[in-house]
């Protein structure tokens, strides 16, 4: 499994795809775990489902912690639901890339 995570529109998917090619990815990572949550799934275990369901996925994602904090709890559950999910996701993986500005900076 490998991860790759950026702000919104930094390219990571992009950098996924051309980086490995023929790779199961799975774009949108985040808006997965929006789903799950509103299916009252927690975040730490549905992540650590896919990675033993497609352990050689690469996960694309956004990061959605950084910024001001939003007044809406649902907002601010869904961020930290994020942020349990990728770091799920991040132990169980062989690599983790950064996007910034398209350019990829390895983490793990």
């Amino acid at each position: 499994m490998k991860l790759y995570v950026g702000g919104a529109f930094q390219g990571q998917e992009e950098l996924a795809r051309r980086e490995n090619p023929g790779a199961e990815i799975w774009p949108d990572f985040h808006e997965s775990v929006r789903a799950a949550m509103a299916r009252g799934e927690e975040p730490g275990a549905f992540a650590r489902g896919i990675c033993a369901s497609h352990a050689g996925a690469v996960i694309v994602a956004n990061e959605v912690g950084a910024g001001i904090v939003p007044i809406d709890p649902g907002e601010r559950a869904y961020r930290e639901g994020v942020g349990r999910a990728l770091c799920a996701i991040a132990q169980n993986s062989e690599s983790v890339t950064r996007a910034v500005c398209g350019i990829g900076v390895r983490l793990k």
